[in-house]
């Protein structure tokens, strides 16, 4: 009689418990198919997300006609310049330099708490590595059951590329895992300098700081000329140092002049200057383009059609999950043009490159957004090694929780 007595008050606790696990369940799932970055901090800057997106396009769209250069139905016009296949990475490169100089110059120039560097760094492995390790396993298996290369000829490059030494050991390409990674370790090597080359922002004068990092641009440019001839040191931090100093002269003009009315006249200065990103000649490019890429991101903030335009949520949201992309980009579209490449309308290229370009771009996004839900986008969590080993003692100990407690805020503007 006790029993039954008990079963009802028992039955709405359980249904209870049970709905809440649902709930749990479905609110984690909702969370994984958001496609905008996790931050636990309000540092959202829609613009950098779209200036991510169009180096991203950049990327992708030189590497497809890369692609098309060595099987296509009809011959490209001309061999792809690599020269200007690098530029969108020229302008990832000026992203760190603003992203990673935002703290540090709020410290020095609005008095904001200081950088706690140890947190600075651990906040770099624990967002960008796994993906990255991951990301090579995922080559490092491609190679082995689709392009059928023996272990032992990867191995030394795989390992090489883990602690991001492939560039300065064998060479950017030579026998690289993943043939697009040169750049990350050119972005790990600023990583290491950045809390150096912030000194910069403790000049107090506005005016001789400014300077002094528009000299730096320059000198460091033109001095860095000749590395280009190296096989290591062209992909290394000693040539591309001009590009993320722009990243931070952009970072002081934007943080001191935040409020600044925005003008048509910047929309003009970049529908003009756009296109010098890709016209301009290797050694002129190499010089100027830093400067350049200046007067584009602050026509970014300041220009009223610019910022509304990189501003949309649809290119914030690819332009944030664009080291997903990059990570992958390659090899997918690789692998969807060796089935692709013999369809096309007529005999004109560009037709059939736009063509390719609308067939592959679409497994591009599906492969490599669904690998930023999966893995990119919870490594944005600063929580999530916590959480992780909260989540593997609650199983080891009986008192696991289907979906831990996370309450992301959105926006995120670290570094990719």
């Amino acid at each position: 009689m006790q029993e039954e007595a008990r079963r009802p008050r028992g039955l709405p606790a359980l249904c209870e418990n049970l709905t809440c696990r649902r709930h749990a369940i479905l609110t984690a799932a909702l969370m994984m198919l958001q496609f905008r970055r996790i931050t636990t901090q309000n540092r959202f800057i829609p613009q950098i997300d779209g200036l991510r997106f169009i180096a991203i396009a950049s990327v992708v769209l030189f590497h497809v006609y890369a692609a098309l250069q060595t099987r296509s139905a009809i011959p490209v016009p001309r061999p792809v310049n690599s020269d200007l296949a690098k530029r969108g990475v020229e302008l990832f490169f000026a992203i760190s330099g603003f992203i990673l100089g935002v703290p540090f110059a709020s410290t020095r120039l609005l008095n904001a708490p200081a950088v706690n560097l140890k947190k600075y760094f651990m906040r770099r492995v624990t967002r960008l590595e796994p993906p990255y390790i991951i990301s090579l396993l995922g080559w490092l298996a491609a190679g082995l059951f689709i392009f059928h290369t023996p272990f032992a000829v990867m191995a030394p490059h795989f390992f090489a590329s883990c602690v991001y030494s492939q560039n300065l050991i064998f060479g950017a390409f030579v026998g690289a895992i993943n043939p697009i990674a040169w750049s990350l370790e050119v972005e790990v090597q600023f990583y290491l300098l950045v809390p150096l080359l912030a000194c910069l922002f403790s000049i107090a004068d506005t005016r001789l700081r400014r300077a002094t990092i528009l000299g730096l641009m320059l000198v460091s440019a033109v001095l860095s000329l000749p590395l280009y001839r190296t096989v290591h040191f062209h992909y290394s931090i000693a040539y591309y140092l001009a590009f993320f100093l722009a990243g931070f002269l952009v970072c002081d003009i934007y943080l001191k002049q935040s409020e600044s009315r925005k003008s048509l006249l910047w929309d003009g200065l970049a529908l003009l200057a756009w296109p010098l990103v890709w016209y301009l000649g290797r050694d002129i490019g190499h010089v100027l383009l830093p400067f350049v890429i200046v007067l584009l991101y602050l026509a970014a903030f300041r220009g009223p059609i610019c910022s509304t335009l990189l501003s949309h949520r649809a290119i914030t949201n690819i332009g944030g999950m664009c080291y997903s992309i990059y990570l992958f980009h390659f090899l997918v579209i690789y692998c969807v043009k060796h089935i692709s490449y013999p369809l096309h309308i007529g005999k004109d290229f560009w037709l059939y490159y736009a063509l390719q370009t609308c067939i592959i771009t679409p497994f591009v996004l599906l492969f490599c957004g669904t690998f930023f839900v999966l893995i990119e986008r919870p490594c944005m969590d600063r929580e999530w090694p916590k959480k992780a080993w909260r989540y593997v003692r609650g199983v080891l100990g009986g008192n696991s929780r289907l979906a831990p407690e996370v309450k992301p805020e959105v926006g995120d503007t670290e570094a990719a």
